[in-house]
């Protein structure tokens, strides 16, 4: 089956005229770790990063024998492509399709372009790409001026309401069931601040030793 990978930039179909070797993909999932008292070290996914894809391709001045049917054989012409949607940050479509796996259709960064030319090939290009999912924000950003400087601040249309779980002179009674680290994730959102609880509370001798009736003062 004919392997075919393509770029949609600005409305323009741009076809790779040289398929690379391989492609490389990659995602992390980011994890946190935390160290509990007595019980050792946790581990927290957070999030799962955007994929990326990176690869290095050939890219002829001419038109030789094996450059793929209905692909140009202009270097110049792709690394102009590729530098000027890095230089705009504007996606662009990666596809790649070889009819028998799932095809790649996602649109990326372009996030860095390196070009390199050989001796004895002069005017072909060999690009090594490496490329972002593009995922745009959820929120709109404004910047705002102050005196220190230039600063982004989430539009305050957009912007979420703050927090009342907090608050001067906050407590908190436990209840059955009840654990620093819930409490913690309850009140902050990340269970790791139960240290601020232990610290504000000199009564609590163990924090894995908590019990129903408790009165702890949640600091803000």
């Amino acid at each position: 089956m004919a392997y075919s990978i393509y770029f949609r930039y600005n409305e323009k179909k741009y076809k790779l005229p040289v398929n690379p070797e391989e492609i490389k993909r990659s995602r992390v999932l980011n994890v946190e770790t935390y160290q509990v008292l007595k019980t050792g070290q946790v581990s927290i996914p957070s999030y799962c990063a955007l994929e990326e894809f990176s690869f290095e391709a050939e890219f002829p001045s001419q038109d030789y024998h094996y450059v793929n049917s209905g692909a140009k054989a202009d270097a110049d012409y792709y690394e102009k492509m590729f530098k000027k949607a890095q230089k705009n940050m504007t996606p662009v479509q990666f596809i790649a399709s070889n009819d028998i796996n799932d095809d790649i259709s996602v649109r990326v960064l372009v996030k860095s372009v390196e070009a390199v030319e050989k001796a004895g090939e002069e005017g072909d290009k060999y690009l090594s790409l490496t490329l972002m999912e593009y995922k745009a924000p959820s929120r709109r950003y404004v910047a705002v001026q102050t005196l220190e400087g230039t600063v982004k601040q989430e539009d305050t249309a957009a912007a979420p309401e703050t927090n009342p779980a907090v608050t001067e002179n906050k407590t908190h009674t436990v209840q059955s069931g009840d654990t620093l680290w819930g409490i913690a994730k309850t009140y902050y959102g990340n269970g790791a601040q139960y240290t601020k609880i232990v610290s504000a509370n000199p009564g609590i001798k163990n924090p894995n030793l908590i019990y129903p009736g408790q009165v702890f003062t949640i600091p803000a």
